[in-house]
């Protein structure tokens, strides 16, 4: 009962609902999005739309994580500013806005150019069974890491904190890949893009992947090796 507790629990904070944490400002900023991406968006299927609210919406994720997160980032001036735990719940609010938004945006730009692309002579069959592969090995992969290392470390409260909140983890999808939340873990955003057969889908797929793993190898990575790997004597 536990597991499958902590099973859901992991599912609603990967896609923004942090239940622990989720205020009445939280819920109204996190619903207006959910309403905004079913009422709103489809009404404007139009590729250059797409491709802003992508522009913004990695701004305010990525921008967001790059400002915020490094050794000397805002994180310290909103520690001092108001201690750390109501710091890292103002921050993990935005990033919970910030990561739904970007996942909603890949998904658009995918529905606003349904059918263009190299699609032809591929019977529509086969994309959409490869997308439900995909879709299942990339959330499956991405909820079972999250699973694994936690919420905290999913919304890299580490990082924010400056500091180790726990052991390092080497189990689950971990002790296979070095990185399974931004390689595997993004597979859905593919199959998203085959489901509509849309190129602009793939593309910006890979490019707002691209950025993540840039994040990890310029900022997360010397953070890990300082933090969690102990040197050799």
């Amino acid at each position: 009962m536990r597991r499958i507790q902590k099973l859901i629990y992991t599912i609603l904070s990967i896609s923004g609902f942090v239940p622990n944490h989720l205020t009445l400002t939280r819920l109204i900023f996190m619903g207006t999005s959910v309403w905004f991406s079913i009422a709103i968006l489809p009404q404007f299927f139009v590729l250059k739309y797409a491709i802003g609210y992508f522009l913004i919406s990695t701004i305010l994720y990525i921008g967001f994580i790059y400002l915020v997160l490094p050794k000397k980032g805002l994180r310290l001036n909103l520690i001092k500013k108001f201690g750390e735990e109501k710091a890292y719940l103002y921050y993990e609010g935005f990033l919970a806005f910030a990561f739904l938004h970007n996942g909603i945006s890949l998904s658009f730009i995918s529905q606003s150019s349904a059918g263009y692309g190299p699609w032809d002579g591929i019977p529509s069959t086969i994309t959409i069974i490869i997308a439900i592969l995909l879709t299942a090995l990339g959330l499956g992969t991405k909820i079972w890491a999250a699973y694994v290392v936690g919420i905290p470390i999913y919304y890299w409260k580490d990082m924010f904190l400056g500091r180790k909140i726990q052991h390092f983890v080497v189990s689950g999808p971990y002790k296979y890949f070095a990185n399974p939340m931004y390689g595997i873990g993004q597979l859905q955003v593919y199959a998203i893009a085959l489901y509509y057969e849309s190129f602009y889908g793939l593309l910006f797929g890979a490019i707002n992947q691209s950025l993540i793993f840039l994040f990890y190898l310029t900022v997360e990575k010397s953070f890990i090796k300082r933090t969690y790997v102990q040197p050799k004597i």
